[in-house]
């Protein structure tokens, strides 16, 4: 068995820098960090470290608004609730030597790196991910929490996801680690160019992406051509019109929580003038439904959903 420290080319990095790679079938991730560098990972991730590394917990990779004792209490009950608020995870630091860092992917997953900093120069917007996916990110990586829309509810089957983006400044890397079960599949859409997807198989889409459930039985031909928007038509700003967003996003939760897999697909279109990215594991996982107390009560209703006659297809 070979040993993930000393098999990798010789790094010298500069304060401030880091390197990620992935392991032996990728279900794992050294991170190499230079001196008094940092990066962000998934709670519990961490396998092993080199002395002169330490882990701060319950860390945000954004800076966080100053907040009086009620605010905070707001932001902790909408995470232990809802599943939304502040971002929480473990900030890995070196100090004055470059360090390596074993993450582990999780049982039965595999590692996928994606430099969100290369695919905006591709013109790409902001990448979107379930929660549970995240294994660790790069310093220059800003992630929160952003509520589902009808769109994302659909693919996502949760009320609340990951939101990514580079951050701003000088040229260079900014890797965002994911994990999924086996293997993952990622697909660029083109303007107008859109793909049916097995629902519970997405794990990360970029901003861009239209998705709809669409049943089984509905062919999608193959040379449709999806109408190009341009810019996004405006989200109404009255109180009605939020209201109808709130119903539209609740119903598609409602249509993914009750449709069984092999009868909806979830069918992916871009609309924009930009390309998107599309991230889908190939082994489903269980029906995830979202964090906190709102995730668990969605995720009871999945399961009676699947074992009652009150399902589509039948």
């Amino acid at each position: 068995m070979r040993h993930p420290f000393f098999n990798l080319t010789h790094l010298v990095l500069r304060e401030g820098e880091s390197d990620f790679a992935v392991q032996h079938h990728a279900q794992g991730l050294v991170v190499t960090l230079g001196p008094r560098s940092a990066v962000f990972a998934r709670p519990g991730a961490t396998v092993s470290r080199w002395p002169g590394a330490k882990i701060i917990a319950r860390q945000s990779p954004i800076a966080r608004p100053k907040r009086n004792l009620l605010q905070k209490e707001i932001a902790l009950a909408a995470r232990i609730l809802l599943g939304g608020g502040d971002v929480e995870v473990s900030k890995i630091v070196t100090l004055d030597k470059q360090r390596e860092i074993l993450l582990t992917a999780g049982r039965g997953a595999i590692v996928e790196k994606i430099d969100l900093a290369a695919l905006a120069r591709e013109g790409a917007p902001a990448l979107q991910f379930l929660q549970p996916a995240y294994l660790c990110s790069g310093a220059r990586v800003g992630f929160a929490t952003v509520a589902c829309d009808a769109s994302a509810a659909s693919w996502a089957r949760a009320p609340y996801v990951y939101r990514a983006d580079p951050a701003a400044g000088p040229s260079g890397p900014a890797i965002l680690c994911l994990a999924g079960h086996t293997m993952i599949w990622s697909e660029r859409l083109e303007p107008g160019e859109s793909r049916d997807f097995a629902l519970g198989n997405v794990i990360a889409a970029t901003v861009n992406l239209t998705s709809r459930l669409r049943p089984t039985s509905q062919c999608h031909p193959d040379d449709y051509k999806a109408e190009i928007f341009g810019k996004p038509p405006a989200a109404a700003a009255d109180i009605m019109g939020r209201l109808r967003d709130i119903g539209s996003t609740a119903k598609a939760l409602l249509d993914s929580m009750r449709a069984r897999e092999g009868f909806f697909v979830c069918e992916m279109t871009n609309h924009s003038e930009k390309p998107a990215f599309v991230y889908v594991q190939l082994n489903r996982s269980t029906f995830y439904g979202g964090s906190g107390l709102l995730g668990l009560a969605i995720r009871l209703f999945g399961a009676f959903f699947r074992l009652s006659h009150f399902t589509f297809g039948n």
